[in-house]
C-alpha cells in the first residue's frame, strides 16, 4: 500500500474523527482509549492511553520525543502541556500537519512542539537524536514493520526508549469469516497487513532493542472498540447509500466496515491491542 493511499485516507477522515471521536474534547485523539475502573467517559479513556504510555516510557521534562504518526497532534500537545517534554510530530498527511500546528498554537505549546510532513521510515533526522520514539496506532501502516523499528533504533540515543501501542493479530484466521474480518479491517483503515504479537516481539529483538516489555490492553480498549462498532454499524448503511449517489467516497463505506471488524476481531480473540516497550 503506497503512502498516498494512506495520506488520502487520513486527509478524508479528519472531519469524521473530529465529530464522532473527540468532539468538544481536549485530547484530539485518533486512538483507542484505555478504560479503567474509575473511567467515566471516552475523553478520560483517551487521556488514559497517553498517561499509560508516558509512564511506561518514563518521559520527564526536557525529554525530546518523536511522535511517529502524530495525527493532528493530540498526544504531542498533551506531552508538552502535562510533562514538559519537547516533541516532534511527524505524519505523511499534510492536512494533519496543518491542523496539528493550529492546535499547538491554540494550546500555547508551539515553542515546545513541532510538526512536519515526513515518512517515519525515512525521517532524515540525525542518528541518536531522540530520547523517546512514541507511536500510537501508526506502526500498523508500515508494510514491513521491521523498517519502522530499524529507523526508530537509529534515531534513539543510547538508553533511549521506544513505546508503541497498536493492534496485532493474536492468532491466524481459522475460517472464511475471520479472513473477511481481517480483510475489512485492513482495507477500511488503509493497512497493508497486520503483524502478530509473537512476530512483532521477535522483530524488536532482532533490531537490537533490550529490556523489552509488553502489555496486553485488549480488555481496556473493549469499551472504546464497542463504541466504535456501534457508530459504524449505524453509519455503514448511510455511507453505502451515500456512495451510490456520489455523496461520499468509498473510503467512508470501507471505514465503517473496518469499524465493525475491529470489535469482532477483539471480541473473538483473533486480534489483540498491545503496548510494546524497548530500550536502545
Amino acid at each position: 500500500m503506497n503512502k498516498k493511499t494512506i495520506a488520502d485516507y487520513y486527509d478524508y477522515t479528519i472531519p469524521f474523527y473530529r465529530f464522532f471521536w473527540h468532539k468538544n474534547a481536549e485530547s484530539y485523539a485518533l486512538h483507542y482509549g484505555f478504560w479503567e475502573k474509575d473511567t467515566k467517559n471516552l475523553e478520560e479513556a483517551l487521556l488514559n492511553t497517553n498517561r499509560f504510555l508516558a509512564k511506561k516510557a518514563q518521559i520527564k521534562p526536557g525529554d525530546l520525543v518523536l511522535d511517529a504518526g502524530c495525527g493532528i497532534g493530540g498526544s504531542a500537545i498533551w506531552l508538552a502541556k502535562n510533562l514538559g517534554a519537547n516533541v516532534v510530530g511527524i505524519t505523511i498527511s499534510k492536512k494533519q500537519v496543518d491542523k496539528a500546528k493550529e492546535l499547538a498554537i491554540k494550546n500555547t505549546v508551539s515553542d515546545f512542539v513541532k510538526f512536519y510532513a515526513l515518512d517515519y521510515l525515512k525521517t532524515k533526522f540525525a542518528d541518536s537524536t531522540f530520547d523517546i520514539v512514541w507511536a500510537i496506532e501508526s506502526v500498523c501502516h508500515a508494510d514491513d514493520k521491521k523498517d519502522f523499528l530499524e529507523e526508530a533504533y537509529r534515531l534513539l540515543k543510547n538508553g533511549g526508549r521506544l513505546i508503541i501501542a497498536d493492534g496485532f493479530l493474536k492468532r491466524n484466521p481459522r475460517n472464511d469469516e475471520e479472513r473477511r474480518i481481517i480483510k475489512n479491517f485492513c482495507e477500511g483503515l488503509a493497512l497493508p497487513n497486520l503483524a502478530s504479537t509473537a512476530e512483532f516481539t521477535n522483530l524488536i529483538e532482532e533490531v537490537g532493542f533490550r529490556k523489552i516489555k509488553s502489555w496486553n490492553k485488549t480488555r481496556n480498549v473493549l469499551p472504546s472498540s464497542k463504541r466504535l462498532y456501534n457508530l459504524c454499524r449505524l453509519g455503514h448503511p448511510l455511507a453505502w447509500v451515500g456512495e451510490k449517489f456520489h455523496l461520499n467516497s468509498s473510503v467512508l463505506t470501507k471505514n465503517n466496515l473496518a469499524g465493525m471488524a475491529q470489535y469482532e476481531a477483539l471480541r473473538n480473540g483473533l486480534g489483540a491491542y498491545m503496548v510494546f516497550y524497548g530500550e536502545k
